[in-house]
């Protein structure tokens, strides 16, 4: 797996985390977060991002996205209830959201990493040949220069003026 890919899978794990564990535990009851709640979620999502992009990305699939976004439910719910201070049972409810926001996840992460492979190999393919004239024959014209002379500090020169009054 590539650089840019485990970054991609660690950004889409770390964002997918804290989106669907706040929207999982406010739609079954567990009431909407303020904003520490919010902020340790975001805390908690980076960090796992960051953890994902780097360890245990070899494989490609749903089966290792499903594990970072299952293990990013459960402190996100752990943070969340430990924030609010309303420690609730885990019910049948709670427990649905949080899978199915697992299983959401990873297949849209999955879907994304395959079209961005299929993109790019498709990017690859064409190729830009840019066109350059071939140089005119004959003698260099008197006055002319036949070879780039650099301008040392060209780039330094400015050509604004002052403010018009």
């Amino acid at each position: 797996m590539t650089e840019r890919r485990r970054a991609f899978r660690g950004a889409a794990v770390g964002a997918l985390t804290g989106a669907l564990a706040v929207a999982a535990h406010a739609t079954a009851d567990g009431g909407e977060p303020d904003s520490t709640s919010l902020t340790l979620v975001a805390l908690v999502s980076v960090g796992l991002g960051l953890l994902a992009s780097t360890v245990g990305t070899r494989r490609d699939g749903r089966m290792p996205v499903a594990g970072w976004l299952a293990a990013g439910q459960v402190i996100a719910h752990l943070v969340l209830v430990l924030a609010t201070g309303h420690a609730h049972p885990v019910g049948a409810r709670m427990l649905a959201a949080h899978a199915a926001a697992v299983a959401v996840g990873a297949v849209l992460i999955a879907a994304v990493e395959r079209l961005a492979a299929v993109a790019g190999s498709v990017l690859r393919s064409v190729r830009f040949v840019p066109r350059v004239p071939a140089p005119a024959a004959g003698p260099p014209l008197p006055g002319h220069l036949s070879a780039v002379v650099p301008v040392p500090l060209l780039s330094a020169l400015s050509r604004r003026g002052p403010p018009s009054a």
